[in-house]
């Protein structure tokens, strides 16, 4: 009885001690409440991001170099008012004009360029007859005649203009005031290597060889027949005087055929119906290698190389006298002079030298400067008693 009572005691307690501790107040005291965050300063104007800024417009680029005269964009304007397309006619080809009528068409696209190929005389004989009926006619005349260029001058039919590119070019290319040089073409001497083994680099090799071989088929310029081929004997003989008129009496043993193009001179050598050449076109030649190379051979004239001067001038009636100026100062610029070297054409714009294909620099090396002979505006081919006298000898001369 005593055990039971002791027991029950001890459960008594054992409750006792846990209603106790359940509420009894806890010791860790309650979070106390976070202080409510302070309001966020309005921003500054300053902190505001900067507004981007409009790109600046840019420029087109100018399609002529940076020294062209400041009022050279109304040349380019008046152009635009010009709807009857820019016509030239030259003694050169549309291979010829290839590069250079890319290059200035990409530059100037509203302007239709139409260039013809005509004879050296023939450029001028059309200008006439057109213009004196009043219907289009050339804009731009390219001719290496200079006699007949003094007559177009003298009747008052070349326009005016002096280039922007006027002091960028040698004072010898300027033929006359308004009259430029578009090419400097050497006049030079081929042979056929399977039929002459030791070709002549002289005339006055070449009159030894015809001496020793009297029957040799030549080839070279009509005098009489071609301009050009006049234009060349007459600045060869002008600077070589009787001296230059005894090795002709010689060449002229063989009777050379006279041609009135290059380009046959080149294909009968080529063929092997004649084996020399002399005072023949580097136009028609030069664009003929490498592929010309095992066949026939070509050199400047060691004691005197004629050099074709291309004239180039702006007609009095042109009906689009600003596309023309365009024009002749792009064919002028470098861009103009290496697009005619690359049409086999003959640069001579001193700045070009290294990269144009073709450049009389490099040519002139062969043989010395002093021995290139340039066409000029001689005087003396405005005097007929003395281009009659010339091509009497020269007929003579050559057997005719």
């Amino acid at each position: 009885m005593k055990k039971l009572n002791t027991f029950k005691l001890f459960s008594v307690l054992v409750i006792a001690s846990v209603l106790f501790a359940a509420c009894a107040t806890p010791t860790t005291e309650a979070p106390k409440p976070t202080a409510a965050p302070k309001p966020t300063d309005a921003p500054k104007a300053t902190d505001a991001p900067k507004a981007t800024e409009a790109p600046k417009v840019t420029e087109a680029p100018k399609p002529y170099p940076a020294y062209y005269p400041a009022d050279y964009d109304k040349i380019i304007e008046a152009s635009k008012k010009e709807d009857k397309g820019l016509v030239v006619y030259s003694i050169m080809s549309e291979t010829n004009w290839a590069a250079v009528s890319k290059g200035f068409t990409a530059k100037y696209p509203w302007i239709k360029l139409q260039s013809l190929d005509l004879g050296s005389y023939e450029v001028f004989e059309r200008y006439y007859s057109e213009s004196g009926s009043k219907a289009r006619t050339a804009d731009i005349i390219v001719t290496s005649a200079p006699d007949a260029w003094q007559e177009f001058i003298d009747k008052g039919e070349l326009a005016a203009y002096k280039s922007a590119e006027d002091d960028k070019v040698p004072a010898w290319s300027k033929l006359a005031p308004s009259v430029y040089t578009v090419s400097s073409d050497p006049m030079i001497m081929i042979s056929n290597k399977a039929q002459v083994k030791d070709a002549p680099k002289t005339m006055k090799d070449l009159a030894a060889y015809v001496e020793k071989n009297p029957t040799t088929k030549v080839v070279t310029y009509d005098a009489e027949k071609n301009a050009t081929g006049f234009a060349i004997y007459w600045f060869w003989l002008k600077k070589k005087g009787e001296d230059g008129w005894k090795l002709l009496e010689t060449i002229g043993k063989a009777k050379p055929i006279g041609q009135t193009s290059a380009g046959n001179m080149v294909n009968s050598t080529l063929a092997g119906e004649t084996q020399l050449g002399f005072f023949v076109s580097a136009i028609s030649v030069l664009p003929k290698y490498p592929q010309a190379e095992p066949v026939m051979a070509w050199s400047m004239i060691g004691d005197g190389t004629p050099i074709l001067t291309r004239g180039m001038g702006i007609t009095k009636n042109a009906a689009s006298p600003n596309s023309a100026k365009l024009l002749v100062d792009y064919i002028l610029s470098q861009e103009g002079q290496i697009g005619f070297a690359a049409g086999g054409l003959t640069a001579y714009r001193p700045d070009v030298a290294d990269t144009a294909k073709l450049h009389l620099s490099k040519l002139a090396a062969q043989i010395g400067e002093q021995n290139l002979i340039p066409f000029f505006f001689d005087p003396d081919l405005k005097d007929k008693a003395k281009k009659d006298a010339f091509i009497a000898r020269w007929k003579k001369t050559f057997g005719r």
